[in-house]
């Protein structure tokens, strides 16, 4: 098991972020993956033209079934809100020398079979981690770039979810309901089924980051050259890849279709610039719809940072039930 040891000061710096370069890599490794979990079966054949021209072999191969991949190819993101660009600058910029260190270390941990192909990766260090870098890129561009608006929405309320987690309950009730391998005690972090490591956080805090493409796994980033960083699945993530639920009949007839239909998108929490997105909306007629929601006590809304979040509440859930029974 992997055990983070927290001071006081840690528990203070834990933070949150969001990272496309996390969710790019996460949704290469679904792509390549051996057995396609039910939850992005559809992602898949979706993508499956559009990926076919993808040269993403140097990917592929720093990413065993088992084993190591390469930190270096997913620094854990400096801002709470981390833009592509920045990120793989930061790919592209990563020491030579940790470069190698790495490299090594996914091709002999748990003898990865795709040793050969790492030893041809190290015999030329810059063009490698140029090559790599593009790999990334272009997996961006394909794969993510076209969805990020609907991807970013779930982190963001994935994000808007756990703060509010850590505010009424400290990191006990969030981490409780984070992963099921998952246990908070005596201000220790205990993640069982993983590598056998400890570290103590020494103020340094934890980075916490959702992954739309991380379900069922955890990813614990303890590698004392990085910040120290847990990834996990996003809530929501499962609808993400399925059509929205049509409201009920007599839902829609009550409140018009419209509004019924916004009112059922109401979980997870969005904003308004996210369902207009969705349902190709205009931004001031889903305003128009949630602030009458929201009179009618049918949602709540909260701000978090410049964003609004709409959440249906416990009333709202109540009218959906009465009018699916």
């Amino acid at each position: 098991m992997t055990v983070l040891r927290f001071t006081q000061g840690d528990a203070l710096r834990c933070r949150f972020g969001a990272s496309p370069l996390w969710e790019t890599m996460s949704a290469v490794r679904v792509l390549n993956g051996s057995k396609h979990q039910p939850l992005y079966a559809g992602w898949v054949e979706t993508k499956r033209g559009a990926a076919a021209g993808l040269d993403l072999r140097g990917v592929k191969a720093l990413q065993p079934r088992v084993g190591f991949t390469p930190d270096f190819l997913t620094p854990p993101p400096k801002a709470s809100r981390a833009k592509f660009t920045t990120e793989i600058a930061r790919v592209r910029s990563t020491p030579l020398e940790r470069v190698r260190t790495e490299l090594i270390r996914s091709r002999d941990e748990l003898s990865n079979p795709a040793a050969p192909a790492i030893n041809r990766m190290l015999q030329d260090l810059a063009g490698t981690r140029e090559r790599l870098a593009d790999e990334i890129e272009s997996a961006w561009i394909t794969l993510i770039q076209p969805d990020w608006p609907l991807i970013s929405r779930v982190l963001e309320d994935d994000i808007a979810y756990r703060g509010q987690q850590l505010t009424d309950g400290g990191l006990a009730a969030l981490f409780d309901d984070l992963h099921p391998t998952l246990t908070w005690e005596d201000d220790r972090l205990i993640a069982t089924r993983y590598r056998s490591e400890d570290r103590d956080l020494t103020g340094q805090g934890l980075l916490l980051a959702p992954g739309v493409f991380a379900w069922p796994y955890l990813v614990i980033v303890v590698d004392p050259s990085y910040q120290p960083t847990l990834v996990y699945p996003a809530r929501g993530a499962a609808r993400l890849w399925s059509d929205a639920p049509a409201p009920p009949d007599p839902l829609a007839r009550l409140l018009g279709r419209t509004r019924a239909t916004l009112l059922v998108a109401l979980d997870p929490p969005a904003t308004t610039s996210a369902l207009s997105t969705q349902y190709g909306l205009a931004l001031a007629t889903v305003a128009e719809h949630l602030s009458a929601l929201y009179d009618a006590g049918l949602a709540t809304r909260r701000r978090t940072g410049h964003q609004v979040h709409y959440r249906r509440t416990e009333v709202g859930q109540a009218v959906i039930d009465a009018s699916v029974g």
